[in-house]
């Protein structure tokens, strides 16, 4: 994906300047605006000039950018200063990339930047989401407690994430076994008995010739074949490396029976959960809306959230934006009007994301209840009649023998 330099022109006069990894310079605008900027100039970067890390090289792992602000929340909570928790964190670090990231964020602090401003410099390791959450954090003296649940909201990502992968690795594993065993039978089995099977000719039957042509064209282009596999895998990783693309496949996915039902629940649950999330750390419900269109890939959805925000952001009431969209499902949408109309939005989106999170994990038992004896009836059925194919013919040259 491209890498673009910009800078930008914050609320206070200050002129910030960072890179980020996006799709498009228009994609580069709206998120300087996400932060509440004013653009002054974005360029096209050569990526690794400051690395998709922010200038420290290569990005530490997700999980240990997690524990990192958990760490810092403690430090912070106990009285620390912010300046002082990051020396700490950067002297006392058993991640090297950590130990770099917490250095150059308090080498910025030092220079007279804020703390949300220094994490703006670092979008592929701090989401636009938590940096506006820690700007409100710091405004409102909260720091603390606007780390601990940025904290709770990655760990519950990275768990869900676990649980989501957990769900497909096994069905993968018998896929990826049976084509394994299957290349095994063509290349190595199937030539032992090709001088028997050439003499039988046209006696043979209609499966073990299939399987003798397969075998000889594979034997005779494998490297052909193995070339094309790696330029679809080249293709394939290149056109999903577009966010837009992602999201074409994910309405596609979406609309698969038994699919449908916790991709809707998993969107629905991270809608609700980050503008939870942002409205209950103090950001401003225009600008969480804004901000949530960074969570959903799909173009329909996305449009969605334009025009809710859009109307709100005009002066219309958000559960009334709300309810003339589709942006989510009738008991969700429901759920955050009741919340709007008692002025407890925060509340009840928590207990309408943890809602949907567990009806999420319940499809995902279900869903995986039958795509594991599916997938394992569909291998048997494959090395079956590879082998059955096999069997026959050498019963065939049983048979002529006697």
């Amino acid at each position: 994906m491209p890498h673009f330099r910009y800078r930008a022109l914050t609320r206070a006069g200050e002129v910030v300047i960072g890179e980020v990894e996006a799709p498009s310079r228009e994609e580069v605008l709206r998120r300087i605006e996400y932060l509440g900027h004013l653009p002054i100039e974005t360029e096209a970067a050569t990526k690794g000039l400051l690395g998709s890390s922010g200038g420290f090289g290569k990005a530490p792992p997700s999980r240990d950018i997690t524990i990192f602000l958990r760490q810092l929340a403690l430090l912070v909570g106990s009285g620390l200063t912010l300046e002082a928790a990051l020396q700490t964190l950067a002297d006392d670090n058993g991640s090297k990339t950590v130990s770099k990231f917490s250095g150059g964020l308090r080498s910025s602090i030092a220079a007279g930047d804020g703390f949300a401003e220094a994490l703006e410099r670092h979008p592929t390791i701090i989401e636009p989401i938590y940096v506006a959450m820690v700007r409100a954090g710091e405004a409102s003296g909260k720091l603390d407690a606007v780390l601990q649940a940025i904290v709770a909201d990655r760990t519950r990502k990275e768990l869900l994430g676990d649980r989501i992968n957990s769900a497909i690795r096994y069905p993968l594993f018998l896929v990826g076994s049976a084509v394994l065993i299957l290349f095994f039978f063509l290349l190595y089995v199937v030539p032992q008995f090709e001088p028997v099977f050439r003499d039988l000719g046209g006696k043979l039957n209609a499966g073990a010739a299939f399987v003798l042509t397969a075998s000889t064209w594979l034997t005779a282009n494998l490297n052909l074949f193995l070339g094309s596999i790696l330029i679809v895998i080249l293709a394939l990783w290149l056109v999903f490396s577009r966010r837009e693309n992602r999201g074409r496949f994910v309405s596609v996915l979406s609309r698969l029976p038994g699919v449908s039902g916790p991709m809707r629940d998993r969107r629905t649950a991270r809608l609700i959960g980050t503008l939870g999330l942002l409205v209950e750390n103090g950001v401003a419900l225009p600008t969480a809306l804004k901000m949530l269109r960074d969570v959903v890939t799909e173009p329909r959805y996305v449009a969605e959230v334009d025009r809710v925000h859009d109307q709100v952001r005009n002066g219309r009431r958000f559960a009334e934006a709300l309810s003339e969209s589709d942006l989510l499902p009738p008991l969700a949408a429901r759920m955050l009007r009741v919340g709007d109309e008692t002025g407890d939005l925060p509340a009840i989106t928590r207990h309408a994301a943890q809602f949907y999170e567990h009806r999420l994990g319940i499809g995902l038992d279900r869903l995986m209840g039958a795509i594991g004896p599916a997938t394992i009836i569909l291998v048997s059925v494959v090395i079956g009649a590879l082998i059955v194919s096999i069997m026959s013919a050498l019963l065939s040259i049983t048979e002529l023998a006697l």
